[in-house]
């Protein structure tokens, strides 16, 4: 080996060809085919811009902006519910916790069209265990959410939930306990503690779970299917469309690609304000 080499150059080889053919190389070819004529499977030279003219003419965009607002709606849902289960998890550490945990990770190496036919069930009118449940032990008598807008999105809660609670469990778990006694200590109250001690600390695990939480949820197309009955058509289902039932690959590149972008807008400047070296480093 020459002397001038780097040991760590040659030691991220075998690392960066894997990324260049697992996660570069498929990008390259959905790019390109985004640029094919409609409804051709030969990538050519004859380049157009006629499949992204398409998918803004055609009402792409409202499944798009479906998928924006519930993945925003789940993300912030979920992290509304995250933090109190994380701060009452840390503070009870021990056996209790343990177990609470390992019951909120256990769904997680379930199939999620298993767990998502689960809550359907659970959902059901008269039939189903919530509606059942509340007529045999207090004679209510309720309709059903399911094949709604809202079952989806209550779907998609419970299925990303897990993924927004660990990293802001990691997040609660840096906030050094001396600092928050002391803030008590000069007069600060549960509000003011929040805001100016516990917040910016736990910040980097929240803001790692919201984005973990929104790229998966922007992703999900189950939830819609099952849970909401097709009420309404997500950008993924749009996809999947176009690639399997219209045999369209250049159209279904081209919304591939905008939802790429779309994330890529969103998630560059957020994981820009926090150095993840300080943060390994803590």
């Amino acid at each position: 080996m020459n002397d001038r080499t780097s040991p760590g150059a040659v030691y991220a080889a075998p690392v960066i060809l894997f990324l260049v053919l697992a996660f570069a190389m498929p990008i390259v070819i959905v790019v390109w085919y985004s640029l094919m004529q409609p409804r051709t499977f030969d990538l050519t030279l004859a380049f157009t811009l006629e499949n992204y003219r398409a998918a803004f003419v055609d009402g792409y965009g409202k499944p798009l902006m479906w998928s924006l607002i519930g993945a925003t709606l789940t993300t912030i849902v979920c992290a509304l519910l995250a933090w109190p289960t994380a701060k009452a998890l840390h503070a009870h550490v021990g056996r209790a916790a343990a177990v609470i945990t390992a019951l909120i990770a256990l769904p997680i190496f379930i199939s999620e069209s298993v767990r998502l036919f689960g809550l359907s069930v659970f959902m059901m009118p008269k039939g189903g265990i919530l509606a059942g449940s509340l007529n045999a032990a207090f004679g209510i008598e309720i309709g059903s959410v399911l094949n709604t807008r809202l079952a989806a999105l209550l779907g998609m809660i419970y299925i990303h939930f897990p993924f927004m609670l660990f990293p802001v469990l990691l997040g609660v778990e840096m906030i050094p306990r001396d600092r928050v006694e002391a803030a008590r200590d000069l007069g600060a109250n549960g509000g003011q503690v929040f805001r100016e001690v516990e917040l910016p600390l736990a910040m980097p695990g929240l803001m790692i779970g919201g984005l973990l939480t929104f790229v998966l949820a922007l992703g999900a197309n189950a939830e819609a299917a099952i849970l909401g009955g097709r009420a309404v058509t997500v950008i993924t289902a749009a996809i999947d469309q176009r690639f399997n039932y219209g045999q369209d690959w250049p159209s279904g590149s081209a919304l591939t690609v905008l939802v790429i972008v779309v994330t890529v807008v969103i998630v560059l400047p957020v994981l820009a304000r926090f150095d993840l070296a300080r943060l390994t480093r803590r």
